[in-house]
């Protein structure tokens, strides 16, 4: 993931430039179209700002971009999104008069000759700390913390060698070339003692590095999920794992949270879900987490995590389950599901104080949350647990256990006591 132009900058505008395409006017070079993940200039009424693809939507052809630097996402058309442009030389001397002559009265000539800047490996000295974003599939959006140790004779390439990454004997620390247009120095520590906000742009330390996401809830106890757009992950981080993100701009490091608001920035758009108990607005559909019920004559019993894919036609939804698998034990199930049998995934309460005699509550129980009441507390923190459902009782660690939630007119309420 880029993030060598922040959003924040003032947008290009075609105005200004000389032999820029007219966003009014279809592509002609790039007709195969753009892929999730990859960085592109979207247009917005104004000029062209810098974003990540994060679905591509079919018939017609259309686009839904996170703008980089924690600036939202916008859904463009085909004709709205470009490639970025990459300025080389020849590029800048179309723009700039090459040479500025000024002739005094003596008639003494001074030249000034404009040149394109570019980052080269001579800025960073054997020894300097940095971090090493990688390309390869599956850690897009991920920084490295690493230190130069040597260069090639070609000014683009540095030998780095990384300080949690290890070579596949786990013996020593990785070393390994590394593009300079991938290595940027380390950014001033931050210590952020007020708590993250929704949709805040942050880094997040998972395996062994710093991965770029977006708050997507703010859970009690110092805790949140982070929102991956590169894997359409979501993973749980507390406080203590994240640090704000920064983006060096003219030569500076700026953070996220703390960069003015643009009074026309777009905001992440809010769908509709439908459920068993009516409809609730929410954030983008694909990748939302839900849970899913299943029983026997009519009777919810279990709730089985589960992710949307995308609204089916017929007013279902098509869902990929996180625990159930297909019948050949190869591939998570995917299946379409009715909104009678959907709901969003529930917030987390963490239940430290034991659970009491007739507490509802939800039991993990091999893959999903069986719905049901404390009927006996035990020794070591287990409970004896009735389930009405199919007129039993088993045994369970508090740990196995959350306490019990309805969602009813688009909120959670706490269970109802008795369920006998």
């Amino acid at each position: 993931m880029s993030t060598t132009t922040p959003t924040n900058s003032p947008a290009w505008s075609p105005a200004s430039l000389i032999n820029t395409p007219s966003p009014l006017k279809k592509r002609k070079m790039e007709d195969e179209g753009f892929c999730v993940g990859q960085t592109v200039e979207v247009y917005d009424g104004c000029g062209w700002r810098k974003g990540e693809v994060l679905e591509v939507v079919d018939d017609p052809r259309r686009y839904k971009v996170m703008l980089l630097g924690g600036g939202g996402c916008m859904v463009v058309d085909d004709w709205e999104v470009r490639g970025v442009i990459d300025w080389k030389q020849d590029d800048v001397q179309q723009i700039n008069t090459p040479k500025l002559v000024l002739k005094s009265k003596e008639g003494t000539k001074l030249r000034i000759k404009c040149t394109p800047r570019a980052v080269k490996a001579a800025a960073f000295q054997t020894g300097t700390r940095v971090e090493v974003r990688s390309n390869e599939e599956g850690y897009h959006g991920s920084w490295f913390a690493a230190t130069v140790v040597g260069s090639e004779e070609k000014d683009d390439k540095l030998l780095v060698q990384y300080e949690t990454l290890k070579t596949e004997d786990e013996t020593q620390a990785l070393t390994e070339m590394a593009d300079v247009s991938n290595i940027r120095p380390r950014p001033p520590i931050i210590n952020r003692l007020e708590r993250f906000k929704m949709f805040e742009k942050v880094n997040a330390w998972y395996n062994d590095g710093w991965w770029v996401g977006l708050v997507s809830k703010v859970l009690n106890g110092l805790k949140y999920v982070v929102y991956f757009w590169t894997t359409n992950e979501e993973i749980e981080f507390q406080h203590s794992m994240l640090r704000p993100h920064q983006d060096m701009i003219n030569g500076k490091w700026v953070a996220s949270f703390l960069r003015p608001k643009l009074s026309d920035e777009p905001r992440l758009e809010k769908v509709e879900l439908r459920t068993g108990e009516g409809s609730l607005m929410v954030g983008p559909l694909r990748g939302l987490r839900v849970e899913i019920a299943h029983g026997k004559e009519g009777y919810l019993s279990t709730w089985y995590p589960a992710v949307i894919i995308r609204p089916a036609h017929n007013g279902k939804y098509l869902v990929e389950y996180r625990t159930l698998k297909t019948n050949d034990g190869c591939d998570l199930l995917i299946e379409q599901v009715d909104t009678v049998c959907l709901r969003p995934a529930p917030p987390v309460i963490q239940r430290v104080r034991q659970f009491q005699q007739n507490d509802g509550v939800d039991a993990w129980d091999v893959n999903g949350w069986r719905i049901g009441q404390i009927c006996t507390t035990m020794k070591e923190s287990k409970y004896a647990v009735y389930f009405v459902a199919t007129d039993t009782v088993t045994e369970f660690h508090h740990a196995d256990l959350r306490p019990h939630q309805d969602f009813i007119n688009g909120a959670w309420v706490p269970a109802v006591t008795d369920m006998r």
